[in-house]
């Protein structure tokens, strides 16, 4: 699955001569927690709401207080250069480097224009939909020999009884020279199905 099917193509975005408070106001009115800050359309840095809480002074503001938000701008407290996806890039890629930088979003570029930006929750909700989560059924768990064709035949098991997949999954088995094979079926009825792939 491919970047541009599931990023948000609206997106909220900041100017870098704008203050902390005008940044503040737009995360809570659109409940979101990442501001990309732009340059007419190219992206030159990016705010979270970290960056704006550790530069709120409390959560109780006085006057002075919000004269200080007024007073700093986004360009102080911006983080750049920034970690970008492309329209193109897959989403394991995507939620690689979220996963390895200990991101929470990545603004998505093309052709050096901010085009969408994708976020944690919307790698989650991808994930729910390639797992099965959302489809009715029983998920199991074969541990397999890692050789060619084992993953045919766990299928073909599978279709002798009339079964549809949801979806299939695979990695490392828990002992060497073995992979794990995740499948959702269509069904409650698995013991025949866990028989054939046994024997």
């Amino acid at each position: 699955m491919l970047v541009e099917e599931f990023m948000k193509r609206e997106v909220i975005t900041i100017g870098r001569e704008d203050s902390v408070h005008v940044a503040l106001g737009k995360t809570k009115e659109h409940r979101i927690r990442h501001l990309p800050v732009v340059e007419g359309e190219r992206l030159v840095g990016i705010v979270s709401d970290r960056d704006l809480r550790d530069v709120s002074p409390s959560n109780l503001l006085q006057a002075q207080d919000i004269d200080i938000l007024k007073s700093t701008k986004v360009k102080d407290i911006m983080k750049c250069p920034v970690l970008t996806a492309h329209p193109l890039d897959g989403i394991e890629e995507v939620a690689r480097v979220m996963y390895e930088y200990k991101i929470g979003c990545l603004p998505v570029v093309k052709s050096g224009k901010l085009v969408g930006i994708v976020t944690e929750t919307d790698i989650l909700r991808i994930l729910v939909e390639l797992v099965g989560t959302l489809e009715p059924g029983t998920t199991l768990e074969i541990q397999v020999p890692d050789r060619p064709g084992a993953l045919a035949e766990v299928t073909l098991a599978i279709k002798k009884h009339g079964v549809n997949l949801c979806s299939v999954l695979m990695k490392n088995g828990y002992v060497p020279n073995t992979r794990l094979i995740t499948a959702k079926l269509q069904t409650k009825n698995v013991s025949a199905v866990i028989e054939d792939i046994e024997q």
